[in-house]
């Protein structure tokens, strides 16, 4: 027994003393790592107390920055626009810009090249074929707010087609009292069809559709009310409007216009989560990862009556396409009553966007009171058409347009089609192809488009968008153009 005591003691020393020795290892290595820490924390402390002074500076910048526009009351500077704005918020001043250069190729299929641009006999050969460069739209837009909630809007204009006279296209003032309403009053578009107030920098082909040229109806003089109300988890949003007449480019009162105004009203409805910013450019530019959707519909009327005109003052302003004496469609100023309705619908998911859009018009052309277009007013046109046989005339037309366009590189190349029509009442239909890309290098402020056309029957000559063909034959349109914006 005496012998196993000092065995059990040497044992239980062997197994106790390395265990020490390793304690102490593990105890050295916590220290350093509590001291590695303990820098660490330093550090950081340092760091923040750094960040802080730096916040503090900067703030301090800021505020001297402030107080030093305070003194001047205004600030300047760019964001996408050059703007002038008050440090109080109260006004501002927005400059924007648009440039559209153009070149176009047209050939129409006047093989004999004896005929007008309207169709009629001409005493002189035409060449059947023409091409140009033109500055289309040359615009200074100035917009902004004057005590916050008054927004106005100006537009100054400079067109080849207007002989590079400058114009003040539009001005618009508006306020709102609350999201459902809002008031409006200026010279402007009048709130029909979608395509037509989508605006022509966001056009998803370099100009509009045919059915839109023949039934758009323009710009006018007037006051209107605007808003939102909730609907089912969306808004549908309105504008509608009350305007001196329809198509005032150059509309002087009491002598380019009568006593009969006209009325023009717009409502839509965005799906999907949607709102009216996703569809502010026909394109899907934003490349919406959920499929996103809008329908749409438009009224307008106006009743042109001669018997309205002040002081014998003529103002026979909005053109309407009728059935002429050989059986073909051509173009009157309307007198009588006109009804226009639209309804459209808009998608767009990833890329992807299309739009369908169809126009209905209704005329009566009662009692004399309709006028020929300015350009039929030679005595050879006169005796060609029935003008009596017009006179009374009920007559509906019909106008539709579907597009579509895919981005082939996200937000920089888009391959784009249109297809159309005109309907007019029992005469000739007339049919659009259109096809073409757009190269977007930023964005709609610097874009290069190109895109070809073929109008079988062109109902209607328009110079804003190059259908400058020969009426009632079909036409072949090549555009190229530079859109520049800023």
């Amino acid at each position: 027994m005496k012998k196993i005591v000092p065995l059990l003691l040497i044992v239980w020393s062997a197994a106790v003393l390395p265990v020490s020795a390793e304690d102490d290892d593990i105890q050295a290595k916590l220290d350093a790592m509590q001291q590695r820490i303990d820098h660490l924390e330093a550090q950081l402390n340092q760091q923040i107390l750094h960040n802080k002074n730096s916040a503090m500076l900067q703030k301090w910048e800021s505020e001297l920055m402030q107080e030093s526009a305070a003194d001047s009351g205004l600030n300047a500077g760019y964001d996408r626009r050059f703007f002038i704005k008050s440090t109080d918020r109260q006004f501002k001043l927005e400059f924007d810009t648009q440039l559209q250069f153009r070149y176009s190729y047209a050939l129409t299929d006047d093989g004999d090249k004896k005929l007008s641009r309207e169709g009629l006999p001409s005493r002189s050969d035409n060449d059947a074929s023409a091409s140009d460069f033109e500055l289309e739209r040359a615009r200074l837009n100035l917009k902004g707010y004057v005590l916050r909630d008054l927004i106005y809007n100006l537009t100054l204009e400079m067109d080849d087609d207007d002989e590079n006279h400058a114009s003040l296209l539009d001005y618009k003032l508006s306020y709102t009292f609350l999201p459902e309403l809002g008031i409006e009053g200026g010279h402007y578009k009048a709130p029909f069809s979608k395509q037509y107030n989508t605006g022509s920098s966001t056009s998803m082909l370099i100009d509009r559709s045919l059915a839109t040229t023949v039934f758009n109806i323009g710009r006018g003089t007037g006051v209107g009310l605007f808003g939102g109300h909730p609907l089912a988890g969306t808004k549908i949003y309105y504008q509608a409007g009350l305007f001196g007449g329809v198509n005032e480019s150059q509309n002087v009162p009491f002598s380019q216009n009568d006593n009969s105004p006209a009325v023009a009203a717009r409502v839509s409805l965005p799906l999907f989560g949607a709102t009216p910013d996703d569809f502010r450019d026909e394109s899907d530019l934003m490349m919406h990862e959920k499929p996103v959707m809008q329908v749409g519909s438009s009224f307008a009327y106006t009743n042109d009556r001669s018997e309205d005109h002040f002081a014998n003052g003529s103002s026979d302003s909005y053109s309407v396409l009728v059935k002429s004496g050989d059986g073909r469609s051509n173009i009157v100023e309307a007198g009588g009553e006109v009804t226009l309705l639209s309804s459209d619908v808009s998608y767009k998911y990833k890329g992807f966007s299309a739009t369908v859009e169809g126009y209905y018009q209704h005329a009566d052309l009662d009692s004399q009171e309709v006028g020929f277009d300015d350009d039929f007013t030679d005595t050879e046109f006169l005796s060609r058409y029935d003008l009596y046989g017009i006179n009374g005339l009920e007559l509906d037309n019909y106008g539709w347009y579907a597009q579509a366009g895919q981005f082939i590189v996200p937000r920089v190349f888009e391959l784009v089609s249109r297809v159309g029509g005109v309907c007019v009442d029992n005469t000739n239909d007339s049919y659009e192809y259109a096809g073409g890309w757009n190269w977007y290098l930023q964005g709609q402020d610097l874009k290069l488009s190109m895109d070809i056309t073929y109008i079988d029957d062109l109902p209607k000559v328009s110079s804003s968008t190059n259908f400058n063909g020969i009426q009632n034959n079909s036409l072949f349109l090549l555009r190229t153009q530079l859109q520049f914006q800023f």
